[in-house]
């Protein structure tokens, strides 16, 4: 089992208070936007009240949160917002299966001992040599160099073992000869996992959106271009954008993260030595290791074969479209679950008197991953789904776009107030969904208003990958959540700093880069 967070009696009491706070005004509000006359459609105004009430119960955390992502759908069906065949089909979303498969992976990897291996390998080499903040470096350059080039959601499973297993070790290694008790002692590495597995998140969406293959809206995007404004963007084409505007935003999150996560040591004098130790006690790599490492590389082969296909053959090919339609990401992951479920790790089990084979991943582990992330990905998904089709997501940006009022009739003015827009929607609803949804109005609005509609096509889509507040935002970020290591209060804070980081940097490499006057 994962470990507990621990907090302090001062946050216990906050978040008691809090929690307090979410019981009593969720349903007040959720009454008072009923009473509200809106002027939306009967389906959307009750969506949206139930919006309402859902995201206070995830702020103030008043009932677990993947609870929060079930009852919206259920209120949906309830209150006739929507039939439970099309409120529950988002929980069995393709991604759903890839959480599923990466978590049931990532629990492989552990029971076989890999990722502490792997975490022990990395805190050893010279060129960390012992500090806290290089570690953290290294994990976070990992998984945007990875998210450039396979999915970030699947980057983001890959790495956190990784991570959590790098966390643990500097923690142990640092626990020898310290005066503080046990939970003094954790509490005060607490900050430091939580700064590692955030800036992992970021890191994965932001190298993600880096390349055209690195994540879904950046397809969607460039499709819709060439549709509808009979514009084309090559793969290098949309790097000369994305790449800059990615390394600086990575720049923001590393110093932001170094600077307010910083471990209680600098530097850990002979932790490379202590580490080597650990890892030399570790004995030989094992059968079982060897092979979870192979199944591991597998997967990231099957992960990375349709852009290779892509790339390599070109869109048409028959290769291709087999490897767009037959390795899904999530097909991919469950066929890595299920052979770690039924290949056997080289060790053996007395059962009844008999000695029997034990698999890679033992079922009773498997049955260990976290379920409550996956419940609350899939309530995400349904509300999204559902935002988008009863019209509440276009009246609301419709709502926004009017009270801008003259900003949209110029060039940056309609820059600003989309790229705000699709920071603020993605925080509650798939980037996914939400891009295939916002693009086509906000690039119609781009057209009527006269203003370029690339510049802005490109900046929102992007802008897609700047979600950092919420668990439900972004895949890598609900990943990290899942590990029980961190705090939503944590990640609220420093994702609101960022959103707002994110906000200039796209304006402003927005309107250098492309130039507001580009067709």
């Amino acid at each position: 089992m994962r470990d507990e967070v621990v907090v302090s009696p001062g946050e216990a009491r906050f978040n008691a208070i809090r929690r307090r706070v979410g019981l009593i005004a969720a349903p007040l509000c959720f009454a008072g936007m009923l009473l509200w006359p809106t002027g939306l459609e009967p389906a959307a105004h009750r969506l949206a009240a139930i919006s309402l009430a859902t995201v206070i119960l995830w702020v103030t955390e008043a009932i677990p949160l993947s609870a929060a992502a079930l009852l919206a759908p259920t209120l949906a069906v309830l209150m006739g917002v929507a039939t439970a065949e099309e409120a529950f089909a988002p929980m069995a979303h393709p991604l759903i299966f890839l959480f599923l498969g990466g978590f049931m992976l990532a629990r492989g990897l552990s029971v076989q001992g890999l990722d502490r291996r792997a975490a022990l390998w990395l805190l050893s080499r010279r060129w960390i040599v012992g500090s806290p903040a290089r570690a953290l470096v290294a994990i976070a350059a990992t998984g945007f160099a990875f998210s450039m080039w396979i999915s970030n959601t699947a980057t983001s499973a890959m790495l956190v073992p990784v991570a959590t297993g790098l966390c643990a070790t500097i923690e142990a290694a640092a626990s020898e000869g310290s005066r503080l008790s046990a939970d003094e002692h954790h509490r005060s590495f607490r900050r430091y996992t939580e700064g590692v597995l955030l800036t992992l998140a970021y890191a994965c969406s932001l190298g993600g959106m880096t390349t055209p293959i690195g994540t879904a809206p950046n397809v969607i995007a460039i499709g819709m271009l060439e549709e509808m404004v009979g514009v084309r963007i090559d793969f290098f084409a949309w790097m000369r954008f994305a790449l800059p505007t990615a390394l600086v935003s990575m720049v923001v999150v590393l110093g932001w993260a170094l600077s307010r996560f910083r471990a209680p040591v600098e530097r850990m004098h002979g932790l490379t030595d202590a580490v080597r130790t650990q890892l030399a006690a570790l004995g030989p790599v094992r059968p079982g290791e060897r092979r979870v490492s192979v199944i591991f590389a597998l997967t990231v082969l099957g992960w990375l074969t349709p852009s290779l296909l892509r790339l390599a053959l070109g869109e048409a090919h028959a290769w291709t479209q087999w490897g767009k339609t037959g390795l899904k990401e999530g097909i991919v992951a469950l066929l890595a679950a299920l052979a770690l479920a039924v290949l056997p790790s080289g060790e053996t089990r007395a059962v009844a008197g008999q000695r029997e084979s034990v698999p890679l991943l033992p079922w009773d582990e498997a049955l260990r991953i976290d379920w409550s992330t996956l419940y609350l990905l899939g309530g995400g998904f349904a509300l999204g789904k559902l935002t988008f089709s009863t019209g509440l997501a276009a009246a609301l940006a419709g709502g926004v776009l009017s009270l801008a009022g003259p900003l949209t009739q110029q060039p940056f003015g309609l820059l600003a107030i989309s790229t705000i827009l699709m920071i603020s929607l993605t925080e509650f609803t798939s980037n996914t969904a939400t891009t295939s949804m916002m693009l086509p109005v906000l690039i119609a609005i781009a057209g009527v208003s006269g203003v370029a509609p690339v510049p802005v096509a490109l900046c929102v889509t992007l802008a897609a990958s700047y979600a950092f507040m919420l668990p439900v935002a972004t895949p890598p970020n609900a990943i990290v959540y899942g590990t029980q290591l961190l705090r939503i209060n944590t990640m609220m804070r420093f994702g609101f700093i960022l959103d707002i980081a994110g906000v200039i940097i796209l304006l402003g490499l927005g309107s250098i880069l492309l130039g507001l006057g580009a067709p």
